[in-house]
């Protein structure tokens, strides 16, 4: 019942979408700004409806910013150039069109908006360009100025736009800006987005930034992920390849056919020095003591990725998916708690998580988690770090099964790390992922 009146405000919206009604723009005008995503949109697809001759001077002058991004976003989509983005009955727009909402969209102050409210502003720029063409020589040079200073920012999802922009742009610092990110990246979700939006990038490259771009794609070999995984890189290499130079092909004819070498997660912390072999009682005080200081957020988000927690662990919706979502960790566990289950994850393993050990008639064991049953035949993950590869038994094989006592999280993951390291990688997990936590020195 609580929010009984937005749904119905939503509703009154949506009957406005599919038809022209003198109404509309009036009704629908002050829910552009809504805090609730979901009246935005109602808001913005009913104004869409209206023919824009009656809204568009409206969108263009606007001076809230939430209520201007959300306008012109609905200005773009009724005002494609191609024939394809149209409705039966728009008009082609007028080709001064393109540098009025431009305008309009320079006129907000970026930093006044929240970083949603950037995310949203990146792809109203996106949308204007993709159904209203590129901008003019000297416009495109402002906008280069503009957002490659922006770039990078404190934020994932706003980086994948500004990155995506330079990239569009063609900015003469794309290729080295874009190549450091993908080099210091934590997670594959986030090198991935970096590498395809890179792959379409023509200008700015030097060799070795383009050596180090098709290196990349020897590590993104070891991967892991669905089915389509391989796939999608293979396209995203090729569409690069396609752009090289000729002689740029010649350069880097060696990277191009090497093969790559398969690395787990473990064997590259591994090879980081060993700093100590901490237990409990001696890490616990140190990282406690740690976290009364300020800590380092982007930090302790790259220690998630070295320290192979996002192989196996979803945080924030990055990582993988076979161990548990370690989201919500703060609101279950202390600092010793959590440093415990790290340190000695075989003292309590979750049932939802735990291995068997399979006994076959052959004398064979075989040990892990079941990833799959097909028919008759047990498709079991041995490997925590190689999801996808499975040692198939058949039932009819099998003499027993049994719990382990032993946990698939490996030991020593922190061993590798100091305990500043370690501190902030604890912030960073307690934080559930919010940048502006009191532990960073904000709020």
């Amino acid at each position: 019942a609580k929010f009984a009146e937005e749904r119905k405000k939503r509703r009154d919206l949506e009957a406005f979408h599919g038809r022209t009604d003198a109404k509309a723009v009036q009704a629908a005008w002050p829910h552009l700004k809504s805090e609730d995503r979901a009246l935005r949109h109602a808001a913005r697809i009913a104004l869409e409806w209206q023919a824009p001759a009656s809204w568009q001077d409206q969108a263009l002058s606007e001076k809230n910013p939430r209520t201007a991004i959300a306008a012109l976003v609905a200005l773009a989509r009724v005002s494609s150039r191609d024939e394809f983005h149209r409705k039966d009955g728009d008009a082609k727009p007028d080709a001064a069109l393109a540098g009025r909402m431009l305008e309009a969209l320079g006129r907000i102050d970026w930093s006044k908006l929240a970083d949603a409210d950037r995310v949203d502003l990146m792809r109203a720029y996106a949308l204007t360009f993709t159904r209203l063409g590129q901008p003019d020589a000297a416009t495109r040079e402002k906008l280069i100025a503009k957002f490659d200073a922006l770039y990078p920012s404190q934020s994932f999802k706003l980086n994948r736009e500004l990155a995506a922009m330079l990239v569009y742009l063609e900015a003469p610092t794309a290729a080295a800006k874009l190549v450091a990110a993908l080099r210091s990246a934590p997670t594959q979700e986030e090198q991935i987005d970096l590498a395809r939006t890179l792959r379409v990038l023509k200008t700015g490259w030097t060799q070795p930034l383009r050596e180090e771009y098709f290196r990349w794609f020897h590590k993104a070999a070891n991967f892991k992920g669905g089915a389509s995984l391989r796939g999608f890189l293979r396209d995203i290499r090729g569409d690069a390849e396609e752009r090289l130079p000729e002689a740029d092909q010649i350069a880097l004819k060696e990277i191009l056919e090497m093969r790559p070498a398969i690395v787990s997660p473990l064997a590259a912390l591994t090879a980081r020095d060993l700093v100590k072999e901490y237990t409990v009682d001696n890490l616990a005080p140190a990282v406690e003591k740690g976290l009364k200081e300020k800590r380092d957020f982007e930090r302790g988000r790259q220690l998630f990725g070295q320290a192979g927690c996002a192989a196996c662990h979803r945080f924030d919706q990055e990582g993988a998916s076979v161990g548990p979502d370690l989201t919500a960790v703060s609101g279950r566990f202390s600092v010793r708690d959590l440093l415990e289950s790290i340190l000695v994850p075989s003292k309590e393993i979750s049932d939802q998580y735990g291995a068997i050990i399979i006994k076959k008639k052959d004398g064979d064991v075989v040990v892990g988690r079941v990833g799959n049953l097909n028919g008759d035949n047990l498709m079991v993950i041995e490997n925590m770090f190689a999801p996808n590869d499975f040692t198939n038994v058949k039932r009819e094989q099998i003499e027993s099964i049994a719990p382990s006592q032993v946990s698939m999280m490996p030991e020593g993951l922190l061993n590798y790390f100091t305990e500043s390291e370690i501190s902030d990688l604890m912030a960073y997990l307690l934080s559930r992922g919010d940048r502006q936590d009191k532990m960073f020195g904000g709020r």
